[in-house]
């Protein structure tokens, strides 16, 4: 029918050049019942990060647990992006302890290209996994990695994974790794190395966690929802996406080159990038106001055609978690309560007008 929208226009309309006047609705909380259910809904990988390298590449370094989590392995670190091999450049290249872990990530389905990537890199980087991520493998490269596997020894490992995204009604898209390639005993190999229990590392980061949770938890009761304190080098204190658009999250930089401490106020505005664009602006605008409330500068990260930004505050000296004491502790707590001090009486504001000026 002419003029009607299918579900991939829906999806893949570029959202950066339509700004709505109106402020976005956000979710009214509380209104699901327990008899409502919802459908899960594909969504199209390149609705979510429109650059391979811009926007998939560093958020796969972000997010290198929910990798981890999928291969079943401990806690990856993050040796670095676009990392010179030769005169190529490796996507992403992380540490699974004295373990170098190579990933060659990519859109659409598997091609000769990205395979030939893949071998060079885990050859020039001596890498003991080589995983090669995309929408789709062809049955003759999913063939050439089971053909790796079978002629490489247990020094060398193969695997091809799936990239996916799904949601349930207006929910945020949720990311899933799939497995299709793997070693033929990796799962066993997995089970017996005891990689299904917490690392050292994570258990350092759940730890460190709890006691800023607890330290919360006695400020004010605003803090109090949050009860599970998380095993990654991230975690969210508080969620108001409901009434917002925002949460307030304590996180550790994953780069070696440089670890930091961070208190952030993580924007997401809803389903649409240029809801939360359009937030970030209207909150840079008062970046004075809200410095000043809070008692110092801020880091204002805007990334552009991504679904999220980020308003931060960073601990005054590099530090990873391994360093991590009662002084950076006490650090993180006050800055998250000045942190949403400072921004929510501008919040409160904005998200009370009918419109947004452009």
């Amino acid at each position: 029918m002419p003029g009607t929208r299918t579900t991939g226009d829906r999806y893949c309309m570029n959202f950066a050049s339509r700004r709505p006047k109106r402020r976005p609705p956000l979710m009214e909380a509380g209104t699901m019942t327990v008899h409502e259910l919802g459908v899960l809904e594909p969504v199209p990988v390149r609705g979510i990060w429109q650059h391979e390298a811009n926007d998939l590449t560093p958020w796969l370094a972000e997010s290198s647990h929910l990798l981890a989590e999928t291969l079943g392995m401990e806690d990856f670190e993050v040796e670095g992006t676009e990392v010179p091999v030769g005169g190529y450049k490796a996507d992403l290249v992380l540490r699974d302890g004295k373990s170098t872990v190579v990933v060659e990530n990519m859109f659409g389905s598997t091609d000769h290209d990205h395979i030939g990537k893949l071998i060079t890199y885990a050859a020039g980087l001596d890498a003991s996994y080589a995983v090669l991520l995309a929408e789709e493998f062809r049955p003759e490269h999913r063939s050439a990695l089971n053909w790796l596997n079978r002629i490489s020894t247990e020094d060398c490992s193969f695997f091809g994974l799936v990239l996916e995204a799904w949601r349930i009604g207006d929910s945020p898209p949720a990311p899933r790794f799939r497995v299709d390639v793997k070693p033929d005993d990796w799962s066993r190999a997995v089970r017996a190395s005891g990689a299904a229990h917490v690392s050292e590392r994570n258990a350092i980061y759940q730890n460190f966690w709890t006691k800023v949770m607890e330290d919360l938890h006695q400020v004010d009761k605003v803090w109090r929802r949050i009860k599970t304190p998380q095993a990654y080098h991230v975690m969210d204190f508080r969620r108001d996406y409901s009434t917002h658009g925002v949460a307030y999250l304590g996180a550790f930089s994953r780069h070696e080159s440089r670890p930091c401490l961070r208190a952030e106020a993580y924007l997401y505005a809803g389903d649409a990038g240029e809801w939360t664009s359009d937030l970030y602006r209207m909150l840079e605008s008062r970046r004075g106001e809200i410095e000043t409330a809070f008692g110092g500068k801020l880091d204002w990260l805007q990334r552009e055609n991504v679904r999220a930004s980020r308003i931060a505050a960073r601990f005054p000296e590099p530090l990873s978690i391994d360093d991590a004491d009662e002084d950076a502790r006490a650090w993180l707590v006050d800055a998250l309560v000045r942190l949403r001090r400072a921004m929510n009486p501008v919040l409160e504001e904005l998200w009370a007008m009918d419109e947004w000026p452009e």
